[in-house]
């Protein structure tokens, strides 16, 4: 991966579309620890989205927390970074987690692990549909390169559809 002209390494493990999610801990804005589970509740769509930090990608993560807004459909969002930062900023959709104890990034492969961003996580975002199975990741090898907004909006209308939650027999 590279990011203003610097290279630098993901630890080698990656979840994959088709597979199940992984559930993890993480913390939430007031410290808490939470549970994050790979079917949400309710059996909504989730997003997993991570950042390196909020600071260099506000504008991009503001414009996908609108983005998140518009949907026509309820989707629990987390975005996630590797610890506990200060946000200045009132999110409408995205629910802000940390990665404190690296769950996350180590079985979801988003942990950095060389260069200047090293244990922060890179630009990442995981679709799970209400079944808890990964149907698209975008995980762009520049993190110039914003993620692909138009791309996304179609795997959540093909997720969205694609699993009622009766299953075979209803």
């Amino acid at each position: 991966m590279t990011y203003k002209n610097e290279n630098f390494d993901l630890i080698d493990e990656l979840i994959d579309v088709g597979y199940m999610a992984e559930e993890f801990e993480a913390e939430n804005l007031q410290g808490e620890t939470i549970q994050i589970k790979k079917a949400s509740p309710n059996r909504m769509i989730q997003i997993f989205l991570s950042f390196p930090n909020f600071e260099e990608f506000k504008d991009e993560i503001i414009e996908f927390d609108e983005f998140m807004n518009d949907a026509k459909v309820e989707i629990f969002t987390y975005i996630i970074f590797a610890r506990n930062t200060n946000i200045p900023y009132e999110f409408k959709k995205l629910i802000p987690i940390f990665d404190v104890n690296g769950e996350f990034g180590e079985m979801y492969g988003t942990k950095i692990v060389s260069g200047s961003l090293e244990d922060e996580l890179t630009k990442a975002l995981f679709l799970i549909g209400k079944d808890g199975a990964v149907y698209h990741i975008d995980m762009p090898e520049n993190l110039e390169n914003p993620l692909n907004i138009e791309r996304i909006r179609i795997e959540v209308n093909k997720v969205y559809q694609s699993y009622t939650g009766v299953g075979c027999h209803g």
